[in-house]
Parts: structure tokens; C-alpha cells; sequence
């Protein structure tokens, strides 16, 4: 059965995807065509968050399947994996009622699926398994989804201390430490540590330099952070009275679960993940949000059970089967239109930016550096050497975006790195009206027809 929701959602939302994710298909093509796991070859520098991502992607890459869509697909099959583990811990907890609302929720709000492409479905996926996993007491599957959790994202580490104390709590007992999850700890620490020898051996460094990166656009006027993106998600949301249900009835399984707490370590996993990224400071991109719904579906899960049951002290079982109907068809009715509309929303930066890199791939030696703001997209399809803008590839790029944001941390990449190749947007990043000498270096080679604006994406090509 997940398998067969996977498969319906990819049909309805398999052209989706957005530029960052594009950035580890490259990683994985690199590996797959033997530049070895980088971004640019020659330069071993770790821009991707998502490394096991790039490496299940890699052999994909190897038999000349096409990652964008293959990577849509399994983000698919993960998401429906994911509903599938909460209907299994609704089971194990014997709280089918609420396991059955967590996973219609879970499924089919479209937060979670606006992030297909990347790696964030499969971390949830791997994330709600590993709480499965440690709710059956098995400490060595448990370890090691751990251990693979963290190499998928690096915030893979919050699911470690709850799901330990998931573990000692519910198969062991917690006044003797010789019945801790000793096991599931040590594997989960041994992959980790491996991971992170690896790591700085092949890169210098056992953290993605983009972490810094997404600090810096952090802090630049106007650009949301964690907070702000999640206020503006939140606000969008609260608009529409179906969501004003699903938060109400949230609330009421949150404070519920006081006296049925094991869903709890769902929602405190969520809390904890909010805690983590606001700490950390980073630019508030749309995909750091969605997984905040591993709280918000148990919540909501809780809050229909509960419903149901006061239905069914005020008129017996005919009214709480027909509050349950009700509820969790409204849910499905609802919730399916909105798959219907994101699956009919692309993106127009995969044609055009597509259309760029395909134009420098044909039209630019193999060798020839190309400098652009968003790399993702542009840079898979030319399969030239980028210098990127935000700093996502050179961290010292990176660090001019606090002192004049884009524009100054363009003008620096140009000067530093004199890339033989520009794409830019101008009326996103004006850099050639104030550069005269530019313009004169610079001219335009190509232009790309861009629907977003008024002017073409334009293609330049320097001599320095």
C-alpha cells in the first residue's frame, strides 16, 4: 500500500523541484563519471548537506538515468514510507485512531512535498524510522539508521538522544545503566565518527561549508531566517479554515499527550529541530521548514482521537463514526486538491536555468569557469566550473555578503576569480550598471528568454 501512494503522488508531482538540490546531483554525477565526490573536479570542497544522497544517487548516475526525476521518485516512496511508520507506531502504541489522522496529515500536506528533490522527504522518512526502530527495541537497526540519518542531513544528530531515551525507557530500565542502549549508542557513534574521518580527510573539513554561507545570507536586510520563514509559513497557513482545524485540533493533542507521552518524542523531536535551527542562525529557506510536520501530524493525530472519543460520550458510537468519517474524509477531500495544485506549480528556474547550462555545455571549452548567482540547475546541466555568488562553493566569497550582501560579494567573486563566463539576471543582481569596465569585458554571448521578468537571462562571456 505505500508503495502504491508513493507511486500516485510521484504521478501528480513528478516534475517538480527547485535549484539547491541540483547541487548534490552534480555531486553524485561528478562521482558517477570519475571526478570523484566534488562539486567542481580538482577541488575537493564539501557543499553539499545531503552526502549519502549524492552517493545513493551516484550509481543512478552511472546507468545514465535521469537524477532530477529519479530523485523525485524516491522522495516519493520515502514520503509514503514515512506515513507508513507512523500507521505502524499508531499500532505498536495502540492508538490506531490517532496513528490513522497522523498519517492522512503527513501524507498529503503539501509543506513536505513542496521539498521534492532533495533529501529532506528521505531524512524525514529515515527520521520517523528510526523512532519506529526504537520502539521495538532493536538497538542494532536502530544505531544504524542513526548513524545513515546523519550522513542523509547533519541535523540527522537530534533524532540520537530521543531516540536512546525511547529506548531505555521502553526495553530497559533506566536506573540501570547496564540496560541502557549501550549497542544502538556505539554503532550509531562508530558510523558518525567514520564519517566524519572521512570527511576531513578527503576535505580538510568534517562540516559542508555551506553551513556558513546560509549564516552570512542570514543576515542580510531583508532575507528571512529560520524565525521569519516560519512566522510566514505559519501565517499562510492559518488563512484558510481547514488549517485552522488541523492547528486547533494540534493543540489539543499536544496537551493530550501529557497523559499518553510516547508521541511525545515525535513532537519533542520537532522542538528540538526548531531550537537547533534557530540557534544556528541560518538564511530561512522554505525546505527547513517542512520537517517540522514529524510533530505537527502526531499532534493533530492525538487531537482527532480525542474528538472522537468526547463524540462518543455525547452520542454514542453512530456519532463517533460519523465525527471520525467526517474529520478524516475532510482531511483527504482537502488535503488531495492541494497535492492536485503544487503537482501544476513549477518552477520556471528548471527550464530556464536548464536552458543555460545546456547552451554553456555546447557552446564553452570544457574547461571554462562560470560565475552565477543560483549554481544548482546551470551548473548539473553545463558541467563547467562554477564560482558561485552566495558563497555556497568558495567560503571566502561567503564572507562578503555581510558587508554589502550580493552585490558585493558578486563584484568580489568576479575580481578575485575572473571567471570566463557570466549568467546573470539583472533585475535580481545588477552588477554590469555600475561596472562600465565590465560591460566592456563582458559582453552578452547568449540570452536566455526568462517568463519571471521583463529582461532575458543573459550569458557573457569575459576576457580578461
Amino acid at each position: 500500500m505505500a508503495i502504491v501512494a508513493g507511486l500516485v503522488l510521484f504521478t501528480f508531482l513528478y516534475r517538480r523541484g527547485y535549484d539547491d538540490p541540483y547541487i548534490t546531483y552534480r555531486y553524485a554525477l561528478n562521482l558517477a563519471t570519475g571526478h570523484g565526490f566534488v562539486y567542481n573536479p580538482g577541488t575537493a570542497t564539501l557543499s553539499t548537506t545531503a552526502p549519502l544522497f549524492g552517493l545513493i544517487l551516484a550509481p543512478v548516475a552511472l546507468v545514465g538515468c535521469p537524477l532530477p526525476l529519479v530523485a523525485n521518485l524516491i522522495g516519493c516512496l520515502s514520503h509514503a514510507a514515512a506515513a507508513l511508520s507512523l500507521w505502524r507506531l499508531g499500532r505498536l502504541w495502540r492508538d490506531e485512531l490517532a496513528g490513522a489522522a497522523a498519517v492522512l496529515l503527513y501524507l498529503l500536506m503539501p509543506l513536505p512535498l513542496t521539498t521534492l528533490g532533495s533529501e529532506t522527504l528521505p531524512a524525514m522518512a529515515l527520521t520517523l524510522w528510526v523512532f519506529l526502530s526504537a520502539a521495538q527495541g532493536r538497538q542494532w537497526l536502530t544505531g544504524t539508521l542513526l548513524g545513515a540519518l546523519v550522513w542523509l542531513r547533519p541535523d540527522g544528530m537530534l533524532a540520537g538522544p530521543l531516540a536512546l531515551l525511547l529506548l531505555t525507557i521502553d526495553h530497559g530500565n533506566w536506573r540501570d545503566w547496564r540496560r541502557w542502549p549501550w549497542v544502538a549508542a556505539l554503532v550509531w557513534a562508530a558510523i558518525v565518527a567514520a564519517g566524519l574521518g572521512l570527511a576531513w580527510l578527503v576535505y580538510g573539513a568534517p562540516l559542508p561549508v555551506t553551513l556558513y554561507a546560509k549564516q552570512q545570507q542570514a543576515l542580510l536586510p531583508g532575507f528571512y531566517d529560520f524565525v521569519d520563514r516560519l512566522q510566514v509559513t505559519l501565517n499562510s497557513y492559518v488563512r484558510q479554515p481547514f488549517y485552522q482545524i488541523v492547528f486547533a485540533l494540534s493543540g489539543v493533542g499536544l496537551f493530550a499527550t501529557l497523559r499518553s507521552p510516547r508521541w511525545l518524542f515525535l513532537i519533542g523531536w520537532a522542538v528540538l529541530y526548531g531550537l537547533a535551527y534557530t540557534i544556528l542562525q541560518v538564511a530561512g529557506y522554505f525546505w527547513y521548514v517542512a520537517p517540522l510536520v514529524i510533530g505537527l501530524a502526531p499532534a493533530f493525530g492525538v487531537g482527532v482521537r480525542v474528538l472522537v472519543r468526547l463524540l462518543q460520550r455525547i452520542g454514542g458510537n453512530w456519532l463517533a463514526i460519523a465525527g471520525t468519517v467526517l474529520v478524516l474524509g475532510g482531511t483527504v477531500f482537502w488535503l488531495s486538491g492541494s497535492v492536485y495544485r503544487i503537482g501544476q506549480q513549477i518552477d520556471q528556474r528548471l527550464t530556464v536555468y536548464r536552458a543555460a547550462g545546456e547552451w554553456l555545455a555546447a557552446n564553452t571549452p570544457p574547461t571554462a569557469s562560470v560565475a552565477t548567482l543560483e549554481i544548482g540547475i546551470i551548473g548539473y546541466y553545463a558541467q563547467r566550473s562554477l564560482i558561485d555568488f552566495a558563497g555556497l562553493l568558495q567560503p571566502d566569497i561567503a564572507a562578503q555578503l555581510g558587508s554589502g550582501g550580493f552585490p558585493a560579494a558578486a563584484q568580489y567573486a568576479i575580481d578575485r576569480y575572473q571567471p570566463q563566463y557570466l549568467v546573470l539576471q539583472e533585475q535580481v543582481l545588477s552588477l554590469l550598471a555600475g561596472r562600465p569596465d565590465l560591460v566592456e569585458r563582458c559582453p552578452v554571448v547568449a540570452e536566455i528568454p526568462d517568463p519571471r521578468y521583463a529582461v532575458p537571462l543573459t550569458i557573457h562571456q569575459c576576457q580578461w
